[in-house]
């Protein structure tokens, strides 16, 4: 997280805010085809001003 905010900051944006999402096991379960899917994927919402 701290890499895709330097990121933004290098770009101009300022006041960043980043809402990661849990995994749900559902999704886990369903995508995750017996890996520790939790471990390499995310979402989230980004908030930032230009």
């Amino acid at each position: 997280m701290e890499k895709i905010k330097e990121i933004l900051v290098d770009v101009g944006f300022k006041n960043i805010e980043i809402n990661l999402k849990e995994v749900t096991d559902e999704y886990a379960k369903k995508w995750g085809y017996g890996l520790k899917i939790k471990e390499y994927i995310g979402s989230g919402d980004i908030l930032a001003y230009k």
